[in-house]
């Protein structure tokens, strides 16, 4: 709330305030055009029969593309419909000054706040770094959850604006986004595409604009996002129930907006359509429902493919499609179960007969490609069209305009190893399964393992003296730290399948990286990538009862700060992996095995 609200609007005399408006709207005709101010409270009458607009569905003439049916993944939901608004200039401007104070994001406040909004006071934060404490919600606070009904809103009680959208844009900017990457300053895709594109989705919503379902799905699946962490942080079961709702209003706009998306002239911006597909995609993930993840997964691929790689792609095309790609290589290592989903033959069907398969310069299916000296291949200069169209980073080697160190902190070779490493565990799956005449011989199967099994071991560390500030220098440390341990447990799981005793070193390191980024700063959780999947490969091997303890109470620790059920799936499944190993008798039993099997993480 800015200093001329708070100076207008004394605590003590804020009901009085209201009281007197109301009693002064009860006193004027029925006839009569009132407009009544009392600082930053008023009143106006609204004429509904000649101001306002009725707001109907279009109808979609157009015949449905050869887009896969979301209603195996995601239930169908009703429409949800939003009468249009109009909004006196004095409204405007309030409406004006609440998002200005969105600009600010050291300003926002944090879940730690909460209890003193309570109190009708926000205080100030000068905090000097974007993000604020997720980890100071005090005891008082669990045992008494705010609804969201105890929240001020600027938006009045129309039902074209959420009454807590501008509430739960503020917790979305200063403590959700650190769960996205792990780097502060303000040049992220989130700080540059996803909270402007939120931000003027709501002030169309306001004025009653006319909105496209690309716009409002990124805008529902922002507040659904935004909604599951307060309802995790705070406890209140009222939260998390907006929190499904937004979320399937968001589900049924990606509906809709994926049968105009392919339609020429095109109907909907190329951005605002992958937004809406990477925001569905993340609520999905924060939900802890990784079927829906891979259903939005693929549809982004898709979409990329047939959209995104024959266009000439600018900066922020460019950010949008590596946000894409790191959660996809991330997502694909441990969905080992969806390799030969129906869903996925249909996605690779519609990109090969379209004709645009050509500008794809990877393969659909995660094979190997024809390397042969891995130390070679690294150091080779990719050119831009390679880089840009390579899209799942099949071929080997080096490209200057990477925008991954920059979004996520992590350097490229690491996320092609990964990407090595899960394609030739592919052609491991493959010899092993029905698919024998279509894979690698066991000698250059072996060759290949040796190779990226020293590549890996020998990986040079990025050097981060003059990139980072000091406090995210330590963070960044400690986070590849991990990540390079987690990768080599990785290989040695994926393609060695060795004893699990003989990774416990590694297991060790990971965990103390983590640990050591809860001292380094314990006000934000790094539930990004780069945290919890090498807290779940490690996890899954943990064989002393003292270090599962400890993973499991950092496990704990992120869900109860983020609020987001994503930490407690994944705790679930790791004590699940651990409860089927200590019942094996004497069997082998990873992660593997139940993932195959079962439900994935």
């Amino acid at each position: 709330m800015s200093e001329c609200l708070r100076s207008s609007a004394p605590p003590k005399t804020t009901l009085r305030i209201i009281s007197d408006i109301d009693e002064e709207c009860e006193r004027a005709n029925i006839s009569d055009d009132i407009e009544i101010h009392r600082g930053p409270f008023g009143a106006f009458r609204l004429n509904q029969d000649q101001d306002t607009l009725s707001c109907e569905a279009p109808i979609n003439d157009h015949e449905q593309t050869q887009s896969s049916s979301p209603e195996e993944v995601i239930p169908e939901r009703d429409l949800y419909s939003a009468s249009d608004i109009i909004l006196s200039p004095w409204s405007q401007a309030l409406m004006q000054l609440t998002f200005d104070q969105l600009e600010d994001v050291a300003s926002s406040p944090s879940p730690g706040l909460l209890d003193a909004m309570d109190q009708d006071c926000v205080e100030d934060d000068s905090a000097p770094h974007g993000y604020q404490s997720t980890s100071c919600v005090t005891d008082q606070f669990y045992n008494h959850p705010i609804p969201p009904a105890s929240f001020p809103s600027s938006m009045g009680t129309t039902k074209a604006v959420p009454q807590d959208a501008v509430f739960l844009l503020k917790h979305y900017v200063s403590a959700v986004i650190s769960l996205m990457t792990p780097l502060r300053h303000s040049k992220t895709p989130w700080h540059i595409l996803f909270i402007p594109h939120t931000k003027s989705c709501l002030a169309g919503l306001a004025l009653g604009d006319d909105m496209s379902d690309a716009s409002l799905c990124a805008f529902y699946g922002t507040l659904a996002i935004s909604a599951f962490s307060l309802g995790g942080v705070s406890r209140s079961e009222t939260w998390s129930q907006k929190a499904i709702i937004y979320k399937e209003k968001a589900q049924t706009h990606a509906r809709m907006m994926l049968m105009t998306a392919y339609h020429v002239p095109k109907v909907t911006k190329y951005k605002s359509i992958l937004m809406a597909l990477l925001t569905m995609v993340q609520v999905s993930m924060f939900s802890g429902n990784r079927e829906q993840s891979e259903y939005y997964f693929l549809e982004a691929e898709k979409f990329i493919r047939l959209r995104g790689l024959p266009r000439r792609k600018s900066r922020k095309v460019r950010l949008l499609h590596h946000c894409y790609v790191f959660e996809r290589i991330i997502h694909e290592s441990v969905f080992i179960c969806g390799a030969n989903s129906r869903q996925r033959h249909r996605v690779h069907t519609a990109i090969e007969t379209s004709g645009l398969g050509m500008y794809s310069l990877d393969s659909l299916s995660f094979r190997l490609s024809g390397w042969e000296n891995l130390d070679q291949e690294m150091m080779r200069v990719r050119g831009q069209e390679e880089g840009e169209n390579d899209l799942h980073l099949e071929r080997p080697g080096f490209w200057s305009n990477s925008l991954y160190p920059e979004i996520f902190g992590v350097p490229e070779p690491w996320i092609i190893l990964l990407s090595q490493v899960i394609r030739l565990g592919k052609e491991k799956d493959a010899a092993e399964g029905n698919d024998a005449s279509n894979c690698l011989s066991l000698k250059e199967f072996i060759r290949r393992a040796r190779t990226l099994e020293d590549y890996i071991n020998n990986l040079p560390r990025p050097s981060l003296e003059n990139t980072y500030s000091h406090l995210d220098h330590d963070i960044i440390e400690n986070m590849l730290n991990a990540m390079q341990n987690a990768l080599t447990i990785y290989f040695y799981r994926r393609i060695r399948d060795v004893n699990a005793s003989l990774l416990q070193q590694k297991v060790v390191g990971v965990l103390d990286n983590l640990l050591r980024c809860e001292d380094t700063d314990s006000t934000v959780v790094h539930g990004s990538a780069g945290f919890i999947w090498p807290a779940f490969i490690a996890a899954c091997e943990a064989e002393d009862p003292l270090v599962q303890l400890s993973f499991s109470d950092w496990f704990v620790n992120s869900a109860r700060r983020s609020g987001l059920s994503c930490f407690t799936e994944t705790l679930a499944n790791v004590q699940r992996i651990w409860q089927e190993k200590s019942c094996a008798n004497g069997r082998s039993v990873t992660w593997l095995d139940l993932m195959k099997s079962t439900m994935p993480l």
